[in-house]
């Protein structure tokens, strides 16, 4: 049921989870020349990271409803962060292309299945006249991240290396 008052830092949060996810999502794009030469592969290798982050996002947002039907959202949400944390680590130190795609494959578990309960979730956090404008400020971090992750991610790759933009990328799944 939806609550009298609304919880805006629950919406704040979940906006700021899916600005974590799509940014990560898309970093790969603006690092792949960097990520190739550091693990000895090409670069359309090296790319195969996003592909397989995209399919698995898409299996995962077919199955989770389904797979998490009885558990507390608040705490399926909180792990799909961990995850955004844990596979922006991985990524960081993967020192061979199994485990950058590893890493990548657990991006996609937690993108597909906090996209399926997002709505869902906003639904029940505030009073329903208020659930279009959550629902606004949720997907607002699509297209922030959409517009910031590669520019950002080329820059600070350039900056500080590949591996810091990942670390800085699990920082903010932290954050979240």
């Amino acid at each position: 049921a939806a609550p009298d008052q609304p919880a805006w830092p629950a919406v704040v949060s979940m906006a700021l989870g899916v600005f974590g996810l799509v940014t990560a999502e898309f970093l790969p794009a603006s690092l792949l020349p960097p990520i190739a030469r550091d693990l000895g592969i090409t670069e359309g290798i090296a790319g195969q990271a996003v592909t397989a982050t995209a399919l698995v996002a898409l299996v995962t947002s077919l199955l989770i409803a389904a797979a998490t039907r009885r558990l507390d959202r608040r705490l399926v949400l909180l792990a799909f962060s961990v995850l955004l944390i844990g596979s922006n680590l991985l990524v960081a130190l993967a020192g061979s292309l199994p485990l950058l795609l590893l890493g990548r494959v657990l991006l996609g578990v937690a993108l597909g299945g906090f996209w399926t309960i997002s709505a869902a979730v906003a639904m029940r956090l505030v009073p329903q006249e208020l659930v279009p404008r959550a629902l606004s400020i949720i997907f607002s971090g699509v297209s922030a991240a959409t517009i910031l992750a590669a520019p950002v991610g080329s820059y600070l790759g350039e900056a500080l290396g590949w591996r810091s933009v990942f670390v800085v990328a699990a920082a903010l799944g932290l954050v979240t």
